[in-house]
């Protein structure tokens, strides 16, 4: 997330790739990739947030007045502040709005995307920067309590880390379902 490269020519392996991370199928990754080259193409490669408000006002389940959100869902994955988004950052975006796919799955995904310092595996602070990210993107209070009830659940190890997808699926539940959706 969040690097300066263009979008290179993808392979069915990368395809299928991304399609077992989301869950979407490769067809849907196939078509989300063509849109992407669609509006970028004229950008070097990159999206910019006029072209990701187009492409998201087309996006079939979207129910709320996604130009009131899109800017500061654009900013939240323009994590270099170029006011472009690579491929890898609109599919996170993309897919992180995906309301037919739970929570936990979307923010698992989310999280193999992140560069932590053990793969796999969360720090206490790289655990409450996705607690911070997720507060963000859905835009609920902060709650100290989700944070500290998930992290002793599962009780930090020698290293004070958790697997990262045990983080995320004990850390979903205790979000209210209406803030997370």
């Amino acid at each position: 997330m969040g690097n300066q490269q263009g979008v290179s020519a993808y392979n069915t392996w990368d395809i299928n790739a991304y399609s077992q991370l989301t869950g979407l199928s490769p067809d849907q990754i196939q078509q989300l990739y063509t849109t992407f080259q669609q509006q970028a193409a004229v950008t070097g490669g990159r999206m910019t947030i006029n072209q990701f408000k187009s492409v998201y006002a087309s996006v079939v389940g979207v129910t709320w007045n996604f130009d009131t959100e899109a800017e500061r869902i654009f900013l939240m994955f323009d994590t270099n502040n170029t006011g472009t988004l690579s491929f890898e950052e609109f599919l996170l975006a993309y897919f992180l709005l995906q309301r037919s796919i739970n929570p936990a799955q979307r923010w698992s995904y989310a999280v193999n995307s992140y560069s932590l310092n053990q793969p796999g595996y969360l720090s206490a602070q790289e655990a409450q920067l996705v607690l911070n990210n997720m507060q963000q993107f859905y835009n609920f209070p902060a709650q100290e309590s989700y944070f500290n009830t998930a992290w002793s659940q599962l009780g930090g190890n020698v290293n004070g880390s958790v697997p990262a997808s045990s983080f995320v699926q004990t850390l979903v539940p205790l979000i209210p379902e209406a803030q997370i959706w």
